[in-house]
């Protein structure tokens, strides 16, 4: 019996090692995942608490463009870049709707760019297949800058995307709220506080598609 183990194990450490002669990037880079091929898969709302309406507002950019480079050994070190145009926000209530544009809010006409840079994942911590991290970064709205993170929970589907548009690849996907300043991002902090409040909730719903397929080498994603 022990002599089969000890067989299995230099089996395992071989198929590594062939792998990672026949695709030497493995271990050394992680898989960048694009956003924009599975635009409709992806969805960014925003919450304004407000005092009408039910007391909360809600909005939706439809298309999330942008990618995360991951390594699923090493998910502290993930980057990423998220991009929404400000000019597709959209608010079911008429009179947030027309405001949110304005030259006094994002004034989407002058800024359309608002994006996020993740500098990486703390907090990790894997609950069985699901990877539990917090991403912080950078966002950036109109002209100004701040640090934002969201606590995330992360899938990785090994070779599913073919099921969604019939690309050979993984998905990644994340899901998670935090919640940010509105008068930090110089979102008219003025005239309007006793009506719309201070915070805004940001929830997000991502998938980002690979356009290669993950060996099965050792990790927590397949155990």
């Amino acid at each position: 019996m022990l002599n089969y183990i000890s067989f299995m194990k230099f089996i395992s450490i071989l198929c590594v090692f062939a792998t990672c002669t026949f695709w030497p990037c493995c271990l050394i880079y992680g898989f960048e995942f694009q956003f924009a091929p599975l635009g409709k898969s992806n969805k960014v709302e925003i919450g304004l608490e407000t005092g009408f309406s039910g007391g909360m507002v809600r909005g939706t950019f439809p298309r999330v463009r942008g990618n995360i480079n991951l390594q699923v050994e090493k998910p502290e070190e993930a980057k990423g870049l998220f991009q929404l145009d400000a000019r597709s926000l959209h608010f079911g209530h008429y009179k947030v709707a027309g405001d949110a544009h304005s030259t006094e809010w994002l004034n989407s006409s002058a800024f359309p760019a608002i994006s996020f840079t993740l500098h990486g994942f703390k907090k990790t911590r894997w609950n069985e297949k699901v990877l539990l991290a917090t991403g912080y970064g950078d966002l950036q709205v109109k002209k100004k800058k701040v640090n934002f993170s969201i606590p995330l929970s992360i899938r990785y589907l090994r070779g599913q995307r073919r099921k969604i548009d019939g690309v050979h690849g993984d998905l990644l996907m994340l899901s998670g709220q935090s919640t940010v300043s509105r008068s930090q991002l110089g979102i008219n902090p003025g005239f309007m506080m006793d009506t719309v409040l201070d915070k805004i909730t940001i929830k997000v719903n991502l998938v980002g598609g690979s356009d290669k397929v993950r060996p099965f080498l050792p990790s927590d994603l397949f155990r």
